[in-house]
């Protein structure tokens, strides 16, 4: 039986280092809804580094005064890590359904009406966007009951990069039982839209991994290596899953080489360790004792030294590369990670800590 409540709904946004898309959404996103009488705009400075607090304190006074905007800074974060970032806002929260909504996004005039029709209709459910047929932009727009996201503890803080971790949310709220419900009004689902070096640039991948370099197994199979400026390094296989096998006849139609994802790392796993700089290379240290040692060769190749066939390395240089290889490693170690939790059917996989800060 459909209920008949308004909802009280929060709508949480986090901005770090991003107020020129945050003056553009946020006062319309109030316009567009202020008629619904039980909401809330809950703002997360996430330590942005422009006038974001200025801004707020000065040109959405009015709205925080009256309560529709509530509005909350920390200065603890050096760099943006979206799972905690979400958590601590939706913490915050005081609505029975909470919203996720990026600073690049635009709700649209009435969606909190659409969000508390639809919760009206069945509770059971969480409002999320089909990604075939959505703008990349607005991937992000997850609604839900407060108690649903206590009870699953957040986002999975463990996602610290790029991507998933709302993949990851679904699938924790279909374990207890929620059914999605697709938010299929184009009108809802507008954005910013803006390239990946914007969605980057305050990653800590980003501003932590110092090169990338290449090796190319076969036609399928390349392997990475990702050196850190904190001396740390991860290498691992990546494969083409388009190509794999593509010689085979079982694969000489197109349909028989579909796969989820472009590509996979190979048994889910990186090797890792500490590398040093050499005069003639680096050296990679495995476990304080599996040392490869790794010269630097003709066009700042990296070739592997006393080996019967020399593996070369190449660096990537050019900034579009590099900005691929990091959306990558970002996105591989935390499709690593939803998978996991998939398969052992975790719930709650913060052990009770999450979206803890301290505000100033």
């Amino acid at each position: 039986m459909k209920q008949n409540k308004k909802h009280k709904i929060s709508f949480c946004t986090i901005c770090m280092n991003r107020l020129y898309h945050l003056k553009e959404t946020l006062p319309k996103n109030i316009e567009d809804n202020i008629n619904y009488e039980n909401i809330e705009f809950v703002v997360l400075n996430y330590n942005s580094k422009d006038d974001l607090d200025c801004w707020m304190k000065s040109e959405m006074a009015e709205y925080i005064n009256s309560g529709v905007v509530k509005y909350y800074r920390t200065i603890e974060p050096n760099t943006f890590q979206r799972s905690h970032a979400k958590n601590v806002v939706s913490k915050q929260a005081t609505g029975d359904i909470i919203c996720n909504v990026d600073a690049d996004n635009f709700i649209g005039f009435g969606f909190a009406e659409y969000i508390n029709n639809a919760f009206n209709i069945n509770p059971s459910i969480y409002m999320a966007v089909d990604k075939k047929n959505t703008m990349r932009d607005c991937h992000g727009r997850i609604c839900l009951l407060k108690e649903d996201f206590l009870t699953l503890e957040g986002y999975d803080e463990s996602m610290s990069g790029y991507g998933f971790e709302d993949y990851d949310l679904w699938n924790r709220l279909e374990l207890l039982g929620r059914k999605v419900h697709y938010i299929n009004n184009t009108g809802f689902l507008n954005a910013l839209t803006h390239d990946d070096i914007e969605r980057l640039e305050n990653e800590s991948n980003t501003q932590s991994i110092e090169k990338v370099y290449v090796k190319y197994i076969d036609h399928a199979v390349l392997e990475l290596l990702y050196l850190f400026n904190n001396y740390k390094f991860f290498k691992g296989k990546i494969i083409e899953n388009r190509l794999l096998n593509s010689e085979s006849i079982d694969n000489l139609f197109e349909e028989n080489r579909n796969s989820e994802y472009t590509y996979n790392l190979i048994n889910n796993t990186w090797i890792s360790g500490e590398w040093l700089s050499k005069i003639h290379g680096i050296e990679l240290i495995i476990n304080k004792t599996n040392i490869v040692q790794l010269k630097l060769g003709k066009n700042k190749k990296l070739e592997t030294i006393n080996t019967f066939n020399v593996e070369e390395f190449h660096e990537i240089t050019s900034e579009e590369e590099t900005e691929e290889m990091i959306m990558f490693f970002s996105q591989i170690n935390n499709r690593v990670k939803m998978e996991k939790n998939k398969e052992l059917l975790m719930i709650a996989p913060n052990k009770s800590h999450f979206g803890e800060t301290t505000f100033v």
